[in-house]
């Protein structure tokens, strides 16, 4: 399942159902707290940073946040290495900041 936080501006680009269910904002905000509380509380974290796409005019910044080590070379696996000069646009904030993954 995927829930996906409901916002009147995309809400007919979503297809609701079974998969894709609606998720309030103050739930998400409530989940995400638990996931930094509980990543706080961990010994060891892996922080993964790629590109969601190869195409530079497309891709997104990606930044993966796990206590697991496969978590981490799972998506190793799926996003495009990012090269030494292009490491600052991870470290972005703001409307340029990088997608987060926790």
């Amino acid at each position: 399942d995927k829930r996906i936080v409901f916002e009147e501006a995309s809400a007919g680009d979503v297809w609701w159902g079974k998969v894709n269910t609606k998720l309030k904002y103050e739930s998400f905000l409530t989940n995400r707290e638990r996931a930094v509380d509980f990543l706080n509380l961990q010994k060891r974290l892996y922080v993964v940073d790629g590109f969601g796409g190869w195409d530079e005019k497309y891709r997104v910044p990606v930044r993966v946040i796990t206590s697991r080590a496969y978590h981490a070379l799972f998506m190793q696996n799926m996003l495009v290495p990012p090269q030494d000069d292009e490491l600052h646009l991870f470290e972005r904030t703001g409307e340029d900041k990088p997608f987060v993954i926790f």
